[in-house]
């Protein structure tokens, strides 16, 4: 009986070590490493494909956002590859991620490069930025020996496998934007996806040949890493180390957001800049016409659902200016002006305000843009700002109407109704 234990044991350890890691659930969490599990992305873009052979080439998606580079000498035979964006799901990603298949090993390592615009580096400095990918325990894990190339904005680094991938910033102000009513105040803190404590902050991403899990940032950055902390715009400052508070002014500031910056001591004397928005504004939507003082609508609320967006109201029943922003599409976002996204306001008297210019017979939209930073659940609040550079005003005036231009800026924060 010990006998037939004792084989029925060795066999199912023997099983086990067999396994692989093609087994593991994505879901569940594994005790025996960092990082956090989380689900995988799901398509959000139209699909790239190529057939590549022996001699290598390159795959690019239609906006050069991500490109893979296949040496000679990495594939035996001529194969297919797709690159297919799928939603984000690395916990420090920026923009979309990328599927990248067929799922195989290749005899040289391959060269991943994402492209980035200067918005798509979030709130953090370009030497800050890594390239990670999904495992097969739903876990994302960053590449090291990263190459930055500032002139052309690109990151890249090498792999013999693909998966999902996406790039990211490892440090930041925690939170990186908010928003907040007018003599409130806010915690801040700087934070890092790796451990906060190793000599060097960014050799997850430098040291070439390691790779590291991405974490959720429990630790705030120790004291030796912080240079200062600046304030750019209304309210006050307080700081500690990695900490501070903001105290928002007592009514809406004419610059807003106010930016929070902290500059980094990294190694070898090199130094980062990490940046936070905070907007002050009240519930409703505020809006400041040529520089004039805010105008709230405290009775705004909004609505998103099957890709219609909008927020809209009045200052009480009854008045003006009522003002209103639609959007269609992807929710959250920086957009232009155009027959998709437009602005209208009206005064009182029929002066209504358009996210449009005219040019001789023609309307254009007003260069600017709307940036809508999150929309929440039924109940919870759609944040967000936009700018016009050349809304148009009319208002008649006897038997004419009157046509000027206008700047507007705008910031909301309105509870989301449906």
């Amino acid at each position: 009986m010990m006998k037939y234990l004792l084989k029925a044991t060795l066999l199912a350890l023997l099983l086990a070590s067999c396994r692989g890691k093609e087994n593991i659930d994505p879901q569940i969490p594994d005790p025996g490493n960092n990082g956090v599990a989380v689900p995988t992305g799901v398509i959000d873009g139209i699909p790239v494909t190529k057939t590549i052979g022996p001699a290598g080439g390159t795959i690019t998606t239609n906006d050069a956002h991500i490109s893979i580079d296949i040496p000679a000498g990495a594939i035996n035979s001529a194969t297919e590859f797709t690159v297919q964006p799928i939603t984000n799901t690395n916990i420090a990603g920026l923009g979309k991620a990328f599927r990248i298949t067929p799922h195989q090993t290749l005899a040289k390592p391959a060269i991943i490069t994402f492209h980035y615009e200067s918005g798509d580096l979030g709130r953090t400095f370009a030497e800050a930025l890594g390239i990670a990918y999904q495992d097969n325990s739903g876990k994302w894990k960053a590449v090291g020996g990263v190459q930055l190339d500032k002139e052309m904005k690109s990151i890249s680094v090498k792999t013999t496998h693909f998966s999902d991938w996406s790039f990211f910033e490892a440090i930041f102000i925690d939170p990186g934007e908010t928003f907040t009513d007018p003599g409130s105040t806010v915690k801040m803190a700087v934070k890092s996806y790796f451990d906060a404590g190793m000599e060097d902050l960014l050799s997850p991403l430098t040291k070439e040949g390691t790779e590291t899990y991405i974490n959720s940032p429990k630790n705030d950055l120790p004291l030796k890493y912080i240079e200062k902390w600046e304030l750019a715009g209304a309210g006050k400052l307080t700081t500690d180390g990695s900490h501070a508070i903001y105290q928002a002014p007592a009514a809406i500031p004419v610059t807003n957001p106010a930016t929070i910056s902290v500059r980094l001591k990294l190694k070898n004397g090199a130094m980062g800049l990490v940046l936070a928005n905070i907007f002050v504004v009240p519930e409703g939507i505020a809006v400041k016409i040529d520089g004039g003082e805010w105008q709230l609508l405290e009775a705004a609320t909004g609505s998103s659902g099957n890709g219609v967006n909008r927020i809209g109201g009045l200052p009480r029943e009854g008045s003006y200016p009522e003002c209103s922003v639609t959007w269609l599409g992807v929710p959250t976002g920086r957009r232009a002006w155009s027959e998709q996204t437009y602005f209208q306001m009206q005064l009182a008297g029929s002066h209504t305000f358009l996210s449009y210019y005219s040019v001789g017979q023609t309307s254009l939209p007003s260069p600017g843009y709307l940036d809508v930073s999150s929309i929440g659940t039924a109940g919870g609040y759609i944040t967000g700002a936009f700018r016009m550079d050349r809304a148009s005003s009319q208002k008649p005036e006897g038997d004419h109407v009157i046509y000027r231009e206008h700047k507007i800026d705008g910031v909301f924060r309105v509870k989301r109704l449906i």
